[in-house]
């Protein structure tokens, strides 16, 4: 009843505070790219996309049993899959509030090459995004997209890290930007976005990603951005990021870090 419910609220997804569902995945996600890397080339679409997104949607009534199933078990199933080499890195993000223009949860799928993608696939028939079947009786797939990984940047000193490897507390910040195309996202991001995320690094931001949706269409963003802070004082302190005049940005949804012990 719930699935039926719920099944037909559509994904506009937003500025997005989201809380990281822990994951060791970081270091290899900073090794991908120069840190503080500045010019976005053309050069990202010359294989197939290499990230993946995928959104998860949940009734409030199970939203907090599908949170701890996350946390307790669900994650190590991603943390399994790197370890297998099935996936390069990952990040699991939380939205902190209910909103029915956006998601609930967030996996940001990192592989090696397409092939690894094919491999996903295959997972796909047995687990859709990744979840067992007792998790899709509390929440589903929402979309997911194929993406390009446009820029990466690391502040030089690491975020303070827990017992096990992952950030303790994080603050994550997502954005989705409209485009009229990729190349007009990947102009804004070169003259906007790139410099002014490396200035904030002196400022509390531990890290930035910047994806570009590689086929794009409907109410499907162009291009998405991941801020992760240090911890709340530094996000307290956050500025919003510049606005793109020809195209534009989802509404902004605030989120705590949620740590996986």
């Amino acid at each position: 009843m719930f699935r039926r419910m719920f099944s037909s609220t559509l994904f506009s997804a937003n500025f997005l505070w989201a809380a990281a569902l822990t994951f060791s995945g970081d270091s290899a996600l900073a090794q991908s790219l120069p840190n503080g890397s500045q010019a976005v080339s053309q050069t990202t679409q010359q294989d197939g996309p290499t990230e993946l997104i995928i959104t998860y949607r949940c009734p409030p009534p199970r939203r907090a049993a599908f949170r701890q199933f996350v946390t307790e078990s669900g994650i190590r199933r991603f943390e399994q899959w790197k370890q297998d080499g099935v996936l390069k890195d990952y990040r699991f993000l939380f939205n902190w509030y209910v909103d029915v223009d956006t998601w609930d949860a967030m996996a940001v799928l990192s592989f090696t090459n397409y092939a690894q993608v094919a491999r996903w696939k295959e997972i796909e028939r047995v687990s859709p995004g990744g979840l067992i079947r007792d998790a899709l009786e509390l929440a589903w797939p929402l979309n997911t997209t194929s993406a390009d990984l446009m820029s990466h940047g690391a502040a030089e000193e690491p975020n303070h890290l827990d017992g096990r490897g992952a950030p303790a507390s994080s603050v994550y910040w997502v954005i989705s930007y409209d485009a009229a195309n990729a190349g007009a996202f990947r102009d804004f991001v070169n003259a906007n976005l790139v410099a002014q995320f490396k200035a904030w690094m002196h400022d509390g931001l531990a890290s930035y990603s910047i994806y570009s949706n590689r086929y794009p269409g409907g109410k499907r963003w162009q291009g998405l951005v991941v801020l992760e802070f240090k911890d709340m004082e530094a996000f307290s302190h956050a500025k919003s990021p510049p606005k793109d005049p020809r195209g534009g940005e989802r509404e902004p949804v605030m989120a705590d870090a949620v740590v996986v012990r």
